[in-house]
């Protein structure tokens, strides 16, 4: 199967479903609607992708890793650029504040959690989507990979595990933030914690 950057009509069906699918939903449009759109025939449909299941797998998968790499690898350069441990902490703070503030940040973390949980009925996106935050995770703890060769955090923290923790706590606030608990309160428990594990231990 050709790549979808490689081959214009792969890649107008792809866009075209991913644009649909978060206009109108998984069952808001036709094959013969996302056709016209995309202005692609059915025959390059089934080549491609097979059938219209596989096309919105392949299309949801594409979403996921488009909301993932939007929200959480853009902004790594402050935390490549820090000098110190304070730097680094204060630069994780900022993140997690931004995270949970941030109006259009908000509406990502919807929509990713909304495309896991779609996730959850198809064993073939769950390995797809399992796939995109592997990636997205090797990404965001090579940042801290070299906090750590640069001595700004705990030398004995498993990055990796910390990358996944911390993107379920962020994910996780999406679920809690329509309750009682204001931003405010979440984020008085949710920094301090985030920020533990990465202190260095204190000197003797």
């Amino acid at each position: 199967m050709t790549s979808a950057g490689a081959n214009p009509s792969r890649r107008a069906l792809l866009d075209t479903a991913v644009v649909m699918i978060e206009e109108w939903g998984l069952d808001g449009f036709t094959v013969d609607e996302l056709l016209v759109e995309s202005g692609t025939s059915s025959s390059s449909l089934y080549h491609h992708f097979g059938s219209r299941e596989g096309l919105l797998i392949a299309a949801q998968e594409e979403r996921y890793r488009r909301l993932a790499r939007g929200e959480d690898l853009r902004n790594l350069d402050g935390g490549l650029a820090a000098t110190t441990t304070e730097e680094f902490l204060a630069y994780v703070a900022r993140q997690i504040e931004r995270i949970v503030t941030d109006p259009a940040n908000r509406a990502v973390r919807r929509s990713r959690l909304e495309a896991a949980a779609r996730s959850m009925a198809s064993p073939e996106l769950a390995t797809r989507t399992a796939a995109v935050q592997e990636m997205m995770f090797d990404v965001i703890a090579a940042m801290f990979d070299v906090a750590q060769a640069r001595g700004l955090i705990d030398l004995g923290l498993d990055t990796r595990a910390y990358a996944a923790w911390f993107h379920g706590m962020t994910l996780g606030r999406t679920v809690t933030e329509a309750g009682s608990v204001g931003t405010d309160a979440w984020l008085a428990v949710a920094i301090p914690a985030a920020l533990a594990p990465l202190r260095p231990p204190a000197q003797p």
